[in-house]
């Protein structure tokens, strides 16, 4: 019985694909790839992998074994949510890329100056909150970054600080690509980039952050160099950047151990192969929604019906000015963790739209996040790619959609503040600039410093 379902949900996801390749829409720049990736990873490799393996790893975790039937269920479950999501997403955002239509106008000076101008008040704050949790976060009251677990839900909560300051220092990732950017690729530029990744491996956590600045940083070659998929030495260069996550799943402190000197720990256990290695939490959000399904609503006996996003008014209220705050969302309906161990596990896109109503809160969830993406994929074909900043925000917004489809619920506004911020005050501040230089000058527009091909431009005369 798995083993047909496994071939069928296979053949969907095939068909899927081919579907989406011979629409004329499919690029690297489509949010579908990027769920399509996600869903071959976590819902057609990682169950073949459960099933002939037999890797059990989570399961004891979690304090949970499926049955065949649940295991089924789970294959039907996330086939479902694809197809609602592609249909969704494809039909918003059919439009055929149009990589010739780049900005016409090379940068002005309000654009410059108004990037200098939030580098110097983001860039302060990004730093001190790179050294404050350059010795991670400490659960003992010790350290600059003090934290402690939930006892009911496991997460972790910030004692001693605030999540704006601790985690400001993500917003190294869009300032060092827009460095990239607006420098038209200059070898130099790479650097600051280059120590935002050695930062995040040094840490050991966050290391999703490592691949999504490295995948926006290859949408933005893409689309400098006008092509819609990765070439073969892009596969090539992230296989590093692969290894590292996969070192950093094993081994968190491993990169921290090399840089201080110290003799490398171990990171596979003896007589244990790679194989073995992947039965660990990364990538199993398989796992994690057969355990969901098989709570909501067998053993919970109700849904959440959408009452977790609720923490979207509650979340951004520092917890310092809120000692009482609730911790998740502020009603639950549902908790994972009270019908086994769910601590630090993610619903994924297609668990939350369960647990929000079953059937129908996952149809409606994956078809309004569809939805949501394929506008703003066809905004940024019909709008965005005109202009740099449209272009950074872009490449940089795409990427954090493989982090929604892992969490599923608000977790998507909180990395996004941070990604999206500083380019966000960079739009602002150019606007400003420009209005108030408008003010004060009576002649025309003295044209851009630097032309589209970055050579300086040519200033226009005055009538």
């Amino acid at each position: 019985m798995i083993e047909t379902a496994l071939i069928a949900q296979a053949a969907v996801f095939g068909l899927i694909v081919v579907v989406f390749l011979m629409s004329g829409t499919a690029s690297m720049f489509h949010p579908l790839t990027f769920y399509l990736i996600f869903h071959g990873l976590v819902f057609v490799a990682r169950p073949i992998l459960v099933h002939i393996y037999q890797f059990g790893e989570v399961w004891f975790f979690m304090g949970f074994w499926p049955s065949p039937q649940q295991f089924v269920l789970t294959l039907l479950v996330s086939t479902v949510a694809l197809t609602a999501f592609a249909l969704a997403c494809g039909l918003t955002g059919n439009v055929r890329p149009d990589l010739d239509r780049q900005p016409t106008q090379g940068l002005d000076t309000a654009e410059v100056v108004a990037y200098g101008v939030t580098l110097l008040l983001l860039g302060p704050l990004a730093i001190y909150s790179a050294i404050m949790r350059q010795e991670g976060a400490s659960f003992d009251f010790t350290g600059d970054v003090q934290m402690e677990r939930d006892p009911v839900t496991g997460q972790p909560i910030y004692v001693n600080t605030t999540g704006y300051i601790a985690e400001a220092h993500a917003m190294g990732l869009p300032l060092t690509l827009g460095l990239i950017f607006l420098s038209r690729f200059n070898p130099l530029s790479f650097i600051p980039f280059g120590m935002f990744v050695l930062y995040r491996a040094y840490l050991g956590w966050g290391r999703w952050a490592i691949i999504m600045g490295v995948i926006s940083l290859v949408l933005l070659v893409l689309y400098h160099t006008r092509h819609k998929w990765f070439a073969w030495w892009h596969v090539l260069a992230g296989l590093p950047v692969l290894f590292l996550f996969h070192l950093l799943g094993t081994q968190r402190g491993y990169i921290r151990a090399l840089i201080q000197g110290e003799a490398p720990p171990v990171t596979e256990e003896p007589g244990r192969s790679f194989v073995d290695s992947l039965a660990n939490q990364d990538l199993a959000n398989f796992d994690f929604l057969t355990y969901i399904l098989w709570v909501v609503p067998g053993q919970s006996n109700t849904y959440t019906y959408f009452t977790q996003y609720l923490q979207l008014f509650t979340e951004p209220i520092p917890r310092m000015f809120w000692p009482g705050k609730p911790v998740g969302a502020p009603i639950k309906l549902v908790e994972l963790n009270d019908y086994g161990n769910f601590s630090n596990l993610t619903a994924s896109l297609a668990g939350d739209g369960w647990m929000s109503g079953g059937w129908l809160g996952m149809i409606i969830t994956m078809v309004l996040v569809g939805a949501v993406l394929g506008r703003v994929h066809r905004w940024f074909w019909e709008k965005g790619s005109l202009t740099r900043p449209g272009v950074l925000f872009y490449c940089t917004f795409v990427p954090l959609s493989l982090q929604w489809y892992r969490d599923g619920g608000i977790s998507i506004f909180k990395f996004g503040l941070f990604a999206l911020l500083p380019i966000l005050v960079w739009v602002g501040m150019t606007r400003l600039l420009r209005a108030w230089i408008a003010i004060g000058v009576d002649e025309p527009h003295p044209g851009p410093i630097m032309g589209p091909d970055g050579r300086p431009g040519t200033p226009r005369s005055a009538p």
